[in-house]
């Protein structure tokens, strides 16, 4: 485990290991079901497709804008340049607003925290609900 030094080196580190069990993922699905749905498909390639919600992060990965605060990144981040580069990665921007990974990453203010409930097609009842029938489960 590393520490960050910047947000964009944090987005990095996330987006890699997002991308690295991506691959992993969709390798173990191709082992088990062979012919079966693999996703998307150009020429016999798997293609992943990465969000993020840091701009610095995304222009580093495309265009290899490395700023002098992200010029100590590692081999592992120039493989996924190299990805990205050659099409096997789609990273596309999301805004930070709709990012449903930050309701499991990060604190929310309760109307951030309803909106992610929302997103997840969840609701403060539904879960109180779970809650009291928790009890169930043990």
């Amino acid at each position: 485990m590393t520490v960050a030094k910047s947000t964009a080196d944090a987005e990095l580190n996330a987006t890699a290991l997002e991308v690295e069990e991506a691959i992993w993922l969709q390798k173990l699905q191709e082992k088990l079901y062979p012919s079966g749905n693999r996703g998307e498909e150009e020429e016999g390639r798997l293609i992943v497709s990465a969000f993020n919600d840091n701009q610095a992060c995304i222009a580093s990965l495309m265009n290899g804008q490395f700023k002098p605060s992200t010029r100590h990144v590692g081999v592992k981040y120039f493989w996924l340049r190299e990805l990205v580069r050659a099409g096997d990665v789609d990273i596309s921007y999301v805004r930070t607003e709709v990012m449903i990974a930050d309701g499991l990453t990060k604190g929310l203010e309760q109307a951030k925290h309803q909106n992610f409930l929302n997103m997840l097609s969840l609701s403060t009842q539904l879960i109180c609900e779970a809650e009291m029938f928790s009890f169930l489960l043990v």
